[in-house]
């Protein structure tokens, strides 16, 4: 499943994509007041990207057109599925806001359409990241607050799906299954995943035929893309008893895996070479923002200890980007 080369981005816009599913995501999630004033009778899929191509890896983003309060409005989703949070995703949110206002100008009225930003994620950790602008400035309470006027005043909703936030889930049942799936496909620890997925199978077991083909696919090309630790014979094994009659429909999925030449030949050495990409990308995210944090005082001796640390170190240091001082840096990296 290597060749996949963005899988959470691949399984996202396969199940938001589908317009019921949206909906009824934002049936059950939008706040109460907004939801109120937005008609979701009139929700449809838009085709643009506004990611900066740096960040695809790490970002997939959605937009889709509405009413909201009888005008032309948009909901944008952001779904974060990189190993550790930016501080900085809230830059990156208002960047692609202001592109899409960009495109979506109103020349006529001359008007900027509004746009609800809603950020998904399913990190195994969870969410500490700020979401209001306003309270990243510097010195932002010691100012008058005729000085406010010039600071932008924006924030965003977040909808934390790693299994620590414990955030509970609602709407139908296929909406549930998929956002079960992307919180399950995280959790490091595999009997943990495994009790997961026997959930999540006795959830979707009495799904329409078609509707269930569609998620079993999906999920299973899915799950074999982002887990080393988890074979087709695992998903058979824990859905059989489960699923009855209907578990055959996972040696289906794994018999076109196979025609697509996704499940032969899955040699160790390719194995390792993703397992090596995933450490280096850690890495790059690791520095990159160390630099920031730190500048020079992140001498070259610094960089190199982290360039040569295992994943569990290069794990802890990123799970403590915001917090983690110098000597603490240094002190992982013995």
């Amino acid at each position: 499943m290597s060749d996949i080369t963005n899988p959470h981005d691949a399984f996202f816009k396969f199940m938001f994509g589908d317009v019921e599913v949206a909906q009824d995501f934002l049936q059950n999630y939008l706040p109460t007041e907004i939801a109120k004033v937005v008609d979701l009778k009139h929700l449809t899929k838009e085709n643009n990207s506004y990611i900066d191509e740096q960040f695809k890896e790490s970002f997939t983003d959605m937009l889709y057109k509405t009413k909201i309060n009888g005008e032309d409005g948009y909901i944008y989703f952001l779904f974060e599925h990189k190993s550790y949070q930016d501080p900085l995703v809230i830059l990156q949110l208002l960047k692609y806001i202001v592109r899409i206002w960009e495109e979506k100008y109103d020349r006529k009225a001359n008007r900027l359409p509004i746009v609800i930003p809603m950020v998904i994620y399913h990190g195994e950790s969870k969410w500490n990241v700020q979401t209001k602008l306003m309270k990243l400035i510097k010195g932002i309470d010691e100012l008058p607050e005729e000085m406010k006027k010039y600071i932008p005043t924006y924030e965003y909703e977040v909808y934390d799906l790693s299994p620590s936030a414990q955030m509970g889930i609602a709407g139908m049942a296929l909406t549930k299954a998929v956002l079960e799936v992307m919180r399950v496909v995280v959790i490091s620890d595999n009997e943990k995943f495994r009790e997961w997925l026997r959930e999540i199978f006795k959830e979707i077991r009495d799904f329409p035929e078609e509707k269930f083909e569609r998620f079993i696919d999906a999920s299973i090309r899915y799950i074999l893309s982002v887990r080393e630790d988890v074979s087709i014979e695992i998903i058979e094994k824990e859905g059989k008893e489960i699923l009855s009659g209907r578990s055959e429909a996972i040696m289906s999925v794994a018999e076109k895996l196979r025609n697509e030449g996704r499940l032969e030949g899955e040699a160790k050495g390719r194995l390792e070479g993703r397992l090596e990409g995933r450490l280096e990308g850690k890495i790059e995210f690791v520095l990159k923002n160390l630099s920031k944090k730190f500048g020079e005082d992140l001498t070259d001796e610094l960089k190199e200890k982290i360039q040569k640390a295992d994943e569990k170190t290069i794990d802890y240091i990123g799970e403590n980007l915001l917090d983690i001082t110098l000597e603490q840096l240094k002190e992982a990296l013995k």
